[in-house]
Formats: structure tokens, sequence, C-alpha cells
């Protein structure tokens, strides 16, 4: 999707690290960060990406491959990190944020061109949630580390026009995966991930929605173990029925907007 004045890139996705960087005529935000603060900083310049333009951080969930870097890298950029109100990060902070904003799911915030809301997500984590904003023109929503979708979730992407959607396993592959079994378990639990299967049926969903406005999906956070980019191409080319642009987000690499 092409709008004079908006960037968007995925920094980086997979079970090591996860963070989206965002830009509408030099405001930019940055979801989650699980790089450190310097490799963070040098991805999103080499994705043409001024890190001085980075108003906020907005944090998902408190697993490190989505928090390893934020507290750092929040006080270098003097970015507030934006987080669910009730999560208490005291064990996880080494020293603090540049600041904190709290916020509640289901609310909406409002700065200038940019409009935002959290909705709760479905992961073994305290007070995990994920968010739906609009930056200019563009409407964007951010669905990974859940174990299920809700109408709410349908919803939102269906109102959005890029939707960045996990995809973290192959059933195939995880069932004969060496994983112990109370590991598979908690991956297939309604706290853990979305499947391809279960992504690619969401999507379908989307489709059949009359009112959906969805252009491009971003498949991300994909196992390292259980899942790969070739195994992925494969489902879709057999289970997607939804008609737009995608893009697979492979391990680690850089992802810039399609």
């Amino acid at each position: 999707m092409t709008i004079d004045g908006l960037r968007y890139a995925v920094i980086g996705s997979g079970s090591s690290a996860n963070s989206y960087i965002f830009d509408y005529k030099g405001y930019s935000f940055i979801v989650d960060n699980g790089f450190s603060c310097k490799q963070a900083i040098e991805r999103a310049q080499q994705l043409g990406f001024d890190p001085d333009n980075v108003k906020y951080i907005f944090l998902t969930h408190s697993h490190d491959d989505h928090f390893r870097g934020i507290e750092v890298l929040s006080r270098k950029l003097k970015a507030p990190v934006v987080l669910h109100a009730e999560l208490n990060l005291n064990r996880k902070i080494k020293k603090h944020f540049y600041r904190r904003k709290d916020i509640m799911p289901g609310c909406f915030y409002t700065e200038g061109d940019f409009r935002f809301r959290a909705f709760q997500t479905s992961h073994d984590a305290d007070f995990s949630l994920s968010y739906h904003f609009q930056l200019g023109p563009a409407v964007f929503t951010i669905i990974t580390d859940t174990g299920v979708v809700s109408i709410e979730m349908l919803e939102l992407a269906s109102q959005s026009d890029v939707l960045f959607l996990e995809a973290n396993y192959n059933q195939r592959m995880l069932d004969d995966g060496p994983y112990p079994y109370f590991l598979k378990q908690r991956i297939l639990s309604d706290h853990g991930h979305l499947s391809n299967t279960a992504a690619l049926s969401f999507l379908n969903e989307v489709g059949q929605r009359e009112d959906a406005r969805l252009k491009e999906v971003y498949f991300c956070h994909l196992s390292d173990t259980n899942n790969s980019p070739e195994v992925l191409a494969e489902d879709i080319g057999r289970e997607l029925k939804w008609k737009g642009s995608w893009v697979i987000c492979r391990k680690g690499q850089m992802q810039p907007q399609l």
C-alpha cells in the first residue's frame, strides 16, 4: 500500500525477536522490541527510518522476544512505553523506562493523525494485548501471540488496510517435532499461538465479510522448529481463499512494506 508520507516495516519477526515500526510524515512509533537497543536502531536506520522521530514504544506483552530491548531503547530515544495499566514489570525492569504510559484495552486514544486502541489477546503472559491503529489515512492491526482469535479481532482486522498476523506452527511439524509433550500442549492451548491453519481460516473469515477493507497481510512470528516459510507457503496455497497481497516474514529478517 502506497500513501504519501506513510512508511512501515517489520524490524524483525520470529521466535527470538519481534519488532515493528511505523511512520507518517515524521511521526514514528515502534511496537515491541525483542532486539538489543543497538540492533533495533541499526535495523530501523537500514530500513530508512529515523529513530529520533519515535514518539512511543508499544508493548504487547512481557515475553523476552517482545520485551528484551524495550527498556534501554525507551531511555535512548526518550520515548514513553505504552502498555497495559495493570501490568507489573518490577521484576523484569533493571533500571527504568524513560516514561510509562498506561492504557486499558477497549479505550480509544488520539494524538494528531494517530489514533489507536488496544485489545486483549489470549496468551500465557500477564495482561497481554495487541493494537489496532489509524496512522494518517491508513489503518493497521497486529494479531500475534494469541491461542485463539475473537470476534473483536475479526472486526478490527476487517476494518484494517494492513494486518500483521501470527502463523506460528504447522500442525504436522509440531506433532512430529522434538518439543516435549508439555511444550506442545502449551503451544496448542488457548493461551498459546496460532497455527497456519487457524491464521488462514481467520483470513478467510475476513474475506467473507462484505465490509472488509483488508489489502495486505504480513505472516509473522513463525516458529523456528515447527514451521518454515516454505511449509507456510504450501499451506497458503491449499487453504487461503482471501484475495489480497501477502508476504511471509522470515526469521530475523527485516521486511519493508509491500
